[in-house]
């Protein structure tokens, strides 16, 4: 029986940071015995065994080489998203920064002198507006395309969300949203209501969701 059948190695994650599906690295003894070893991640206080059904001949390149290691670790590091602007092609822009102010209570937080931009306050993430119709989009990303009717809408509506819909749904309503329908509640715990704004786009007030 295999000394090292009794114990398992430790690998730290400085010393090893395995890849989300590699198993944990293995070795053979003069006498044939496999050993398998395991590896703590740091900031834990116990330590974990990953598992895993299969490994690839990339996970053995990482494993083999430390620099290539960091350098997958670096790259999965640099492509983790972070959610920044929602960009709406508008008629007007500093018609509609003015009429989502009034209408759903944001702060206009930036207007171009040129009128081509505009930003609103909106937490953590930025609502912006810019021409439907500029030569610098259209040449890199092609036109914008508009519904043919008032029976069609865009792909993508915007979503709001508000402790008193009913109120914030009459203040959009008053302050020129075309109403779609009232707030009403939904079987998922919300309770939703749908209006349109100055350029036709569909934009949606609901309650808070509980988690």
């Amino acid at each position: 029986m295999c000394r090292e059948s009794q114990r398992q190695r430790t690998w730290r994650q400085e010393e090893w940071s395995p890849r989300a599906c590699a198993p944990p690295p293995r070795s053979t003894d003069s006498d044939g015995c496999a050993r398998t070893h395991k590896w703590e991640l740091v900031g834990s206080r116990k330590d974990r065994t990953l598992h895993c059904t299969q490994a690839s001949s990339v996970d053995q390149a990482v494993r083999d080489k430390p620099q290539l290691q960091a350098s997958v670790m670096a790259s999965e590091g640099a492509v983790s998203p972070a959610f920044a602007y929602t960009v709406v092609y508008v008629k007007d822009v500093a018609k509609s920064a003015a009429f989502y102010s009034a209408a759903f209570g944001y702060t206009v937080r930036r207007l171009d002198q040129s009128h081509k931009w505009a930003e609103l306050e909106s937490g953590t993430t930025t609502i912006a507006f810019t021409p439907l119709h500029q030569r610098e989009t259209d040449a890199l990303t092609g036109a914008v395309q508009l519904p043919d009717s008032a029976g069609e809408r865009g792909p993508v509506e915007i979503c709001f969300d508000y402790a008193d819909v009913d109120a914030a749904y009459r203040r959009a309503v008053d302050s020129g949203a075309v109403p779609v329908s009232p707030p009403e509640q939904k079987s998922w715990g919300q309770k939703v209501g749908y209006v349109r704004d100055i350029d036709g786009i569909i934009v949606r007030m609901g309650s808070h969701v509980r988690a």
